[in-house]
């Protein structure tokens, strides 16, 4: 029988992973893009637009950020404010500043895909606690049952199958009458 087990720095480790998983949305824009000194403006109501077709007003902050002499104007994080005047740095795409993220807290984890990796780190740590936790058993040499089992087989084992010794001569035997 295999047992698995998983260390505590392989755990660690993909924990890790799960935790940076929003960040690498914008690996992109973080490893080649430029960073800029954005200015939050005002707390505003905005119509978003899903990717159902649903449109819903949302709340967010909306952060002012130049590029190449140009203004550009992107938005914090939903339902978030952030204070008026704050100094946040905002990373763009050379190419296309209209393609931003903010370089904050909020601004990795304080959106709708921070649900998955909540739900990935509860699977995975529901996972490790419940697999993890098997431990190899040597069998006894006349033990016929499982190992790895805390029950005993529903068979006899071999010294049961025995046939029994004779019942000494001199034993009182009861019948079901005296009793």
């Amino acid at each position: 029988m295999k047992v698995y087990s998983i260390s505590r720095w392989a755990f660690c480790g993909i924990c890790l992973l799960i935790i940076v998983l929003p960040v690498s949305r914008y690996w992109e824009l973080i490893l080649r893009g430029r960073t800029a000194e954005g200015v939050v403006l005002k707390y505003e109501r905005f119509l978003k637009k899903s990717r159902i077709g649903e449109d819903r007003m949302e709340n967010a902050s909306t952060i002012a950020f130049s590029c190449k002499g140009t203004a550009y104007t992107t938005r914090g994080p939903l339902n978030y404010e952030l204070q008026r005047g704050r100094s946040v740095k905002v990373r763009y795409d050379p190419e296309d500043p209209a393609h931003n993220c903010i370089l904050t807290f909020s601004g990795f984890y304080l959106n709708d895909y921070s649900i998955l990796p909540l739900f990935l780190m509860i699977v995975w740590g529901a996972f490790y606690l419940s697999f993890n936790n098997y431990h190899k058993r040597k069998r006894a040499a006349n033990n016929a049952g499982l190992g790895s089992s805390p029950y005993r087989p529903f068979r006899k084992s071999n010294e049961s199958r025995e046939k029994p010794s004779r019942i000494q001569e001199n034993t009182r035997r009861i019948s079901p009458k005296d009793s």
